[in-house]
């Protein structure tokens, strides 16, 4: 009940605000006019996976996912008509598995850094081998600028459910829990160790960040909101919110939690119902 009554919240937000907050806000844009944007329901996860969380490759037509905090400490490996295909338990705690990442060697990277109440002084990313399914190291971290926990409710910066690998980093974006939403983000090498992280630059948006990917170009890169996309194509290779960013509205997805690029011009996302779309854009012709 609680599920169906935020998407409908969701639905009505964004058609009532749209993209307009973050047009005025944060110079976004509008999608450019030569693209068609189509976003598809194209399946419904298996009922044995709870809460998909996160999402990456295991081949070009299967997928692993993972279940929210609370739930079994578990990969999912399904296909895109949501079909569970194999359940590979690990031998660690999910207190709030939020997103997963994965390197250029098929590592996957487990982000146990869920933070709703900003309380948690035990953040930290597994990283599993791919090919045996085996916790090989554990990153742990903390904010540099959190120095209160929990930080009032205005400053309530500091959960955290979304991220991404690339160039030997994991690149984190924080969602805020303050009536004034923002992300942050932050950098932390992908190895083993314990880190302060200092913030990289911060940027005001009207939805909170669920999900994170990067785009197969190496550029660019996605941000998912409730009932919005962010797009962004950075002025040069590094990860940045400087460049032309794009805002798109998805009042069909609810609580979308996990967000995936399966090509350039194609997005799999997932919600906590267990609902899959896909968001393709088209040239016109």
């Amino acid at each position: 009940m609680l599920i169906k009554l935020f998407t409908l919240y969701v639905y009505l937000q964004t058609a009532l605000c749209g993209c307009g907050p973050d047009l005025r806000n944060s110079d976004f844009e509008r999608l450019r006019k030569e693209y068609k944007v189509k976003v598809e329901r194209i399946g419904r996860l298996d009922a044995r996976i709870r809460e998909s969380s996160g999402l990456a490759h295991a081949t070009d037509s299967t997928f692993w996912t993972h279940p929210d905090g609370g739930q079994p400490a578990e990969l999912y490996l399904f296909n895109l008509k949501g079909e569970l295909l194999q359940t590979v338990p690990l031998p660690i705690p999910n207190r709030d598995w939020e997103e997963l990442a994965q390197d250029n060697q098929g590592n996957l990277y487990i982000g146990d850094f869920g933070n709703n109440a900003n309380t948690r002084r035990d953040l930290r990313v597994l990283k599993v081998q791919e090919e045996g399914r085996t916790v090989q190291d554990t990153i742990r971290f903390l904010f540099a600028d959190q120095q209160e926990f929990p930080p009032p409710a205005s400053a309530k910066h500091f959960d955290l459910e979304a991220f991404f690998y690339r160039a030997d980093s994991l690149h984190l974006f924080t969602k805020s829990r303050a009536r004034k939403g923002l992300t942050r983000r932050y950098t932390l090498p992908a190895a083993a160790g314990s880190y302060t992280l200092q913030p990289q630059e911060q940027l005001r948006v009207s939805s909170a960040i669920t999900a994170a990917d990067s785009a197969p170009n190496r550029k660019d890169f996605a941000l998912l909101g409730y009932g919005r996309l962010y797009l962004f194509e950075p002025e040069n290779e590094q990860v940045q919110f400087a460049g032309k960013r794009y805002c798109l509205p998805l009042a069909r997805t609810g609580q979308a939690e996990a967000l995936l690029y399966l090509s350039p011009t194609e997005l799999l996302i997932s919600n906590e119902s267990g609902k899959l779309y896909l968001v393709r854009f088209e040239l016109k012709r």
